[in-house]
């Protein structure tokens, strides 16, 4: 899996409780994008999709895409629902090139996002 980041974007740690969540500070032009290195996790149902490196592209306004190698979600904050929920989305299969099936609404816990049957996470990978 090969990542790219561009020079201009730089990626801080913020602290919440004990996990440190990756957050981008946006400081690139809009034509370029960044995609960054992360500890992620998905998992729906009790079942590991993604586990360990995965690219981290924030999306701006704390929403964000993790893309694995067979599986990706978007997670997509709602202003209405307040800032500590989201909604989310993955592709379900590895030859799906859409997220259409929604993971539904998530609460933030550290540097996740989960409900009862979701967990998605994404930490900072210290160089």
């Amino acid at each position: 899996m090969k990542f790219t980041s561009f020079a201009r974007a730089a990626l801080c740690a913020t602290t919440v409780g004990l996990a440190s969540i990756a957050v981008a500070e946006e400081t690139s032009t809009a034509t370029e994008e960044v995609i960054m290195p992360a500890r992620c996790l998905l998992q729906v149902k009790g079942v590991k999709y993604i586990t360990g490196t995965c690219e981290f592209r924030p999306i701006g306004g704390g929403e964000f895409v993790l893309q694995g190698k067979d599986y990706f979600a978007y997670v997509f904050k709602s202003i209405e629902d307040g800032p500590n929920m989201a909604e989310a989305h993955w592709n379900a299969h590895p030859s799906s090139t859409h997220a259409h099936s929604p993971l539904g609404k998530l609460v933030r816990d550290g540097a996740c996002w989960v409900s009862e049957t979701v967990k998605i996470c994404a930490w900072k990978i210290d160089k």
